[in-house]
């Protein structure tokens, strides 16, 4: 979870904040709320929850393109509802809702490719490792600042950014905040590719598409091997973020950190 820098206009109307496309085989999920670089309010995370599920649904679709219109591929969490229950009825549902957002996205069973540009921040970051490959466009600035707000990344960051770059590389960013850019996250282990930001798009394509042609049932199987070895674990540590992130809501430092914001 994390801040928007941008908030739309008053009144401004909102468009739909999640496109889906199918093309060549390959289910295209756009976040597309680019006034605010598609930070996540509550029908934005309902809306991509849908879009996952018709992912996975969708025999057509064979491989997965997650993707953010405009400057950024997610910001985190909107700053306008920013860590308050909002609709939900407590803290509990609130983390209940981001967590079912990260299972839809790991339950598809197909190929997620993840095109990240500028902002992947917080929840954004979180989504970005929920995918089994990144492509980052130069501009990319990733963090996770959720401890500097008094709480913790809730979405199995800590079984998924682990497997991806070692327990103390997730440590530093974790604990830090600090923002890291694409070639360091490159060299890191944390995306896979890095090209220029006019190619990000194509390029991403391109990767998706020469998944969607392999035959879908051998590739599935492939992938479930693969995925086989961490899924116990993310639900564990899915369980266990939920019970922290309760714990520090009910702390308070976290009340402190709430009572100073301006």
């Amino acid at each position: 979870m994390s801040t928007s820098h941008e908030r739309p206009e008053a009144g401004a109307p909102e468009t739909t904040p999640v496109k889906t496309e199918l093309r060549d085989g390959v289910g295209i999920i756009s976040l597309d709320r680019p006034r605010v670089h598609n930070a996540l309010n509550d029908a934005a995370r309902a809306a991509l929850s849908a879009a996952f599920r018709w992912a996975r649904e969708e025999e057509a679709v064979r491989a997965v393109l997650l993707r953010g219109e405009g400057r950024s591929f997610c910001s985190g969490r909107d700053r306008g509802r920013f860590l308050e229950p909002a609709e939900h009825s407590s803290h509990l549902g609130l983390i209940e809702a981001a967590q079912q957002v990260r299972l839809d996205q790991l339950g598809i069973g197909k190929p997620i490719i993840g095109a990240l540009q500028g902002h992947v921040i917080g929840a954004g970051a979180e989504l970005a490792i929920g995918c089994d490959m990144r492509i980052a466009a130069d501009d990319m600035k990733l963090s996770f600042p959720e401890v500097g707000f008094g709480v913790v990344a809730d979405t199995g960051s800590s079984t998924l950014l682990t497997a991806l770059v070692g327990p103390a590389r997730a440590k530093w960013l974790l604990l830090s905040g600090q923002r890291i850019g694409a070639e360091e996250a490159l060299a890191w282990g944390l995306v896979e590719w890095v090209v220029p930001r006019d190619q990000l798009d194509a390029r991403a394509f391109e990767l998706a598409q020469l998944l969607a042609r392999q035959p879908p049932r051998a590739m599935a199987r492939q992938k479930a091997l693969i995925d086989v070895q961490f899924e116990t674990e993310v639900r564990r540590g899915l369980e266990r973020e939920m019970l922290t992130q309760l714990g520090l809501f009910e702390g308070e430092e976290f009340a402190q950190l709430q009572r100073s914001k301006p």
